[in-house]
């Protein structure tokens, strides 16, 4: 029977909880319950709804496996009057394989012409979340168990249905499980949110309902944490899709009428939703480090407000401090601003002056006299640029660590990407934090959600315009002075769209190519700059100069400061950390 009957078949978007199948388990058994006694036939649930994406060495922990083999055995028994569909990994000959498994009456379906009781993954998960990890890919099941390998995604009867399910997009090229008779088909996928690569739909089968349920929740690779978009659709007989929301817990009931009203789908790129991922993804660090309480530095400046305002709607105004550290460099109209900002937001504030304790540590090195054996002696002393790290590090590393302590909560990391690529921050100083929200946010996205936040979430004016309109300034200098519009050595607008060319794209823009693209006029091309080039680099010279900089700064001492840098959220394609991670030492060209 393929046509699917009213209330037949339920799409669950749940939210899975990384490395705790036992949690899982409890929360697909209560789900199927309801099914059940709603009168659904087959319950569908994401990709490893079970145990969740785990980083690398994690799926080699036995005790994870032996848990979903456990939690496994418990829904299979309980599949008694509710069929189930879901993912989960399986072990196969000592090693493991992302599965998708069904169950009904009590009993392990297996696929139609398939030996084995489970739907191997086609490809081995090295993916934004895992890496290998000993995973055996479709292909290689195929081979060891001598069969075709279409015969292993075969449909199989569920539900009074012909049902193809598997997990992941992919499907052995050629193979339609409608020509085998499917009357169904059932992507079970599990995918990050990324801004600027929309989601797939459902798998396309003319005539042949099909739908893809995924999950929520947040994936941790250590160094990157995902946000789990959720966005489970189905699509029915005559092409209409229904939707479930992004990012939260969800069923779609897939009947064989489309409902008259489908979910609408929202623009997953647009400022109001990348702000409510933030939110979102930042509310569940906090809960699963158990943490409540949150200490922003607040300089006055833009990433700082942003980030400032980003808390105060997940940790909650009474538990937010905002503290500004001003030297004898930071101007009173920046401090003014930070005050401002903590005065609208409803938050704790104080200020702690760092001049003293700089002037000290200066005093103290400058005093240094390092002695040998043998009584060689060497004086030490700090420059001026030093000093301004000595800032930075005395912000972070002393009074934002303690008034944490004091406060007891944790304090940010206010870094964007832009920064991070270039390494325009201080190591232990304001790249320390333990969290890094806006790091895979340029600096002219970072002004864009701050614009949102005031006109669509606030409804007025929360972050201050000057902090908005403000030149971005780290004031550890006279150089740096906001109120001589001294500042940043970038220009956002331009340089964004240069670091994006080297960090973003799927086959990133070479330095030699963006080299001869001045004089050749594709640099617009190669990096999606809408302005003038030459309004900011006059002549080829200058140019050559600027890029040549940019790239040493992205392959230097940056390489170093992006790999002790907190953990970073991903909110694109390609993200410090797990997907742009990098040995400390670059690739030798004629420009490093």
């Amino acid at each position: 029977m393929n046509l699917i009957s009213t209330g037949a078949v339920r799409l669950h978007q749940m939210t899975i909880r990384q490395g705790d199948p036992d949690a899982n388990t409890r929360t697909i058994l209560a789900l199927m319950a309801r099914a059940r006694a709603d009168g659904v036939r087959v319950a569908v649930f994401p990709e490893l709804a079970l145990s969740g994406f785990m980083a690398g060495q994690d799926w080699l922990d036995g005790s994870c496996l032996r848990a979903c083999e456990r939690g496994l055995a418990r829904i299979v028994e309980a599949s008694q009057g509710v069929a189930v569909v879901l993912g989960t990994v399986a072990a196969y000959r000592g090693r493991l394989v992302g599965a998708a498994v069904a169950a009904e009456d009590g009993l392990r379906v297996t696929p139609d012409e398939s030996p084995l009781p489970f739907v191997p993954k086609l490809l081995t998960p090295q993916n934004r979340f895992d890496g290998a990890s000993g995973f055996l890919c479709a292909g290689a099941v195929a081979a060891m168990e001598g069969v075709a390998l279409h015969t292993l995604f075969s449909p199989f009867k569920l539900g009074g249905m012909s049902v193809a399910a598997w997990c992941g997009q992919a499907l052995p090229r050629g193979y339609d499980p409608a020509r085998q008779g499917a009357g169904l088909l059932l992507c079970l996928d599990t995918r990050p949110y990324t801004r600027d690569r929309p989601l797939g739909g459902p798998p396309a089968a003319d005539g042949v309902p099909a739908a893809c349920c995924c999950g929520t929740g947040v994936a941790d690779t250590g160094k990157t944490l995902f946000v789990l978009a959720g966005g489970t659709q189905a699509r029915w007989p005559d092409g209409r899709i229904g939707h479930a929301p992004l990012l939260h817990e969800a069923v779609l009931d897939f009947a064989a009428r489309p409902p008259d009203e489908a979910v609408a789908r929202t623009d997953h790129a647009a400022p109001r939703k990348v702000i409510e991922v933030l939110e979102h993804a930042c509310r569940l660090q906090l809960a699963r480090l158990g943490l409540s309480r949150v200490i922003v530095g607040a300089s006055g400046g833009i990433d700082s407000a942003l980030t400032a305002a980003l808390y105060s709607r997940v940790a909650g105004p009474e538990n937010l401090l905002l503290v500004n550290m001003p030297s004898r460099h930071n101007s009173s109209t920046t401090i003014s601003l930070a005050r401002r900002l903590a005065v609208n937001l409803g938050c704790y504030y104080t200020e702690v002056p760092i001049q003293e304790s700089v002037e000290l540590t200066r005093r103290q090195i400058d005093a240094c006299v390092c002695e040998r054996p043998g009584g060689k002696k060497r004086e030490l002393s700090l420059s001026d640029f030093a000093v301004e790290n000595v800032q930075a590090r005395d912000r972070s590393g002393r009074v934002l660590s303690a008034l944490a302590s004091a406060f007891g909560g944790v304090f940010t990391c206010n870094a964007n990407k832009s920064e991070c690529t270039v390494g325009y921050g201080t190591m232990y100083g304001d790249i320390a934090g333990f969290f890094a929200a806006l790091a895979d946010l340029w600096k002219v996205e970072v002004w864009e959600l701050a614009r949102c936040y005031n006109a669509e979430v606030f409804g007025g004016e929360i972050i201050p315009q000057g902090s908005i309109e403000i030149v971005p300034s780290a004031e550890l200098s006279q150089a740096q002075n906001v109120d001589e519009g001294k500042g940043d050595p970038l220009v956002y607008a331009w340089h964004d769209r240069l670091f994006a060319a080297w960090t973003e794209r799927p086959v990133p823009a070479t330095v030699e190519e963006l080299a001869r693209g001045y004089s050749e006029c594709t640099v617009g091309e190669l990096t999606g700059y809408p302005g003038d080039l030459r309004a900011l680099f006059p002549d080829e010279a200058s140019f050559r100069g600027d890029l040549t900089r940019m790239w040493q700064l992205y392959n230097g001492l940056a390489r170093a400061k992006r790999l002790q840098a907190p953990p970073v959220l991903s909110l694109k394609s390609r993200t410090f950390g797990f997907d742009l991670g990098a040995a400390q030492l670059p690739i030798l060209n004629e420009f490093v």
